[in-house]
């Protein structure tokens, strides 16, 4: 039994699972049933990290994981389109029957970026705190 379990330990991609320091996350199901949930860090106008992870078949998890490396180093709007063809390029050939795990992989990613926008910018604390005090103090008058 524990060699079954090192087995699928040592078969899943390096990106598979949660990524705490996130920008952004989408989950989505698609028509399948599969369930693919993605995490991406965005920094400096850039996607710098990405992981997902899927209940899906192998298929969906090699489409997930191709796509999510894929979409490193890219602009955000750049992963937005990406497509499911580029996808399946990337992946390789698989059966025709499991080519819309490529399709769910980008949707996901293009699901992360609109989430990503639609999230107010997080402000520091310092500069919280710095526009409090800006209201709070009436300005003085130096004569």
């Amino acid at each position: 039994m524990f060699d079954n379990v090192m087995k699928t330990i040592e078969s899943r991609p390096k990106n598979f699972g949660r990524m705490r320091d996130a920008s952004t996350h989408a989950s989505i199901t698609g028509p399948c049933g599969d369930t693919v949930e993605v995490w991406l860090r965005i920094d400096a106008g850039k996607i710098r990290k990405g992981s997902f992870m899927s209940d899906g078949c192998g298929h969906s998890q090699y489409c997930c994981s191709d796509a999510v490396k894929l979409a490193e180093g890219m602009r955000p709007d750049e992963a937005a389109a990406m497509t499911q063809a580029q996808v399946l390029e990337a992946v390789g050939p698989i059966p025709e029957d499991h080519r819309h795990c490529a399709l769910l992989a980008a949707n996901a990613i293009r699901q992360a970026i609109e989430n990503f926008y639609a999230t107010p910018a997080k402000v520091p604390l310092g500069q919280q705190i710095k526009h409090l005090f800006k209201k709070s103090v009436p300005e003085q008058k130096h004569d």
